[in-house]
């Protein structure tokens, strides 16, 4: 699939995997999974502050590695909105708190 597809909120709305994706479903961090439960957890917030993660959603098993903010152009800093909070983000990937 184009990285970029004309008319893309009909592309997300009729396409069967796009339709999948958005229904309400569990997803898991997919990194260390042969560490313990403490360290995946310490390891997904660092990764979240960095600007990136790895989750799957459980019911399709998909996969996905996110970059939530572009690198800087003036090194590996990552450009964060004003007012940006750890806590949104992982309210939004820990969902329930499960981690494979």
């Amino acid at each position: 699939m184009p990285r970029v597809v004309p008319d893309q909120r009909s592309k997300f709305e009729n396409e069967e995997f796009f339709r999948k994706l958005s229904r309400e479903c569990e997803i898991k961090y997919t990194g260390f999974r042969d560490r313990p439960h403490e360290e995946r957890q310490a390891r997904f917030q660092n990764a979240c502050r960095d600007g990136r993660s790895e989750i799957a959603f459980v019911a399709t098993g998909t996969n996905l590695s996110l970059q939530f903010f572009p690198a800087n152009l003036h090194g590996d800093q990552r450009q964060r909105p004003d007012g940006w909070e750890l806590c949104e983000c992982v309210c939004v990937f820990m969902g329930s708190g499960h981690f494979a």
